[in-house]
């Protein structure tokens, strides 16, 4: 399993797996700005809770630390050896889904044809909802029919193409609204 760990502003990608005699193995990777992987390190770790308590020891490649965790209005914190470390912790899909709304556009997306062609299709209407993937448009440009498709979820909220017209590389087809954060 792979988690992704804020801590003092550097972000840690840590992936777990199983080691010998009860151990996790847990291989951590920084990446640059780009996302190139810069260093990794591998260890062997255990963990014994302290029953009833937030509290356990771990033991990273035989060196033991006493951990607390803790969680209160400033969020997830880890203590270790007495000094506090607030921290985040995502796993793949809780970070997926935050890059996804992240990565939402924020505004209307306009479609635009990505070269000259003619529309031979427009299979939305405004006030459609579309999903990601979604054929909007056939434009047929240099003898090839190419589907453009919706990148994100919304509303169609205009359409501008005509099927069997021509058009500008550049010019707007369909403008979607994306969907209203509640």
């Amino acid at each position: 399993m792979r988690y992704f760990v804020t801590l003092h502003g550097e972000s840690i990608e840590v992936e777990l797996g199983r080691a010998k005699e009860g151990a996790t193995a847990a291989r951590i990777l920084r990446r640059d700005a780009k996302g190139a992987v810069v260093a990794t390190s591998d260890h062997a770790l255990e963990l014994r809770p302290i029953a009833g308590l937030d509290h356990c020891t771990v033991a990273v490649d035989g060196a033991v630390r006493d951990v607390l965790l803790g969680e209160d209005a400033r969020g997830l914190h880890v203590t270790v050896d007495g000094l506090r470390h607030d921290c985040t912790v995502e796993d793949e899909r809780e970070r997926a889904a935050h890059l996804a709304v992240a990565n939402a556009p924020k505004g209307p997306v306009t479609v635009r044809a990505p070269m000259p062609g003619i529309v031979r299709a427009v299979m939305v209407r405004p006030g459609d909802e579309v999903k990601p993937g979604q054929p909007l448009v056939i434009l047929e440009a240099m003898k090839m029919e190419n589907e453009l498709r919706a990148e994100h979820a919304g509303t169609v909220r205009d359409v501008k193409a005509v099927a069997g017209s021509p058009v500008d590389g550049g010019a707007a087809l369909v403008v979607i609204e994306p969907p209203r954060a509640d």
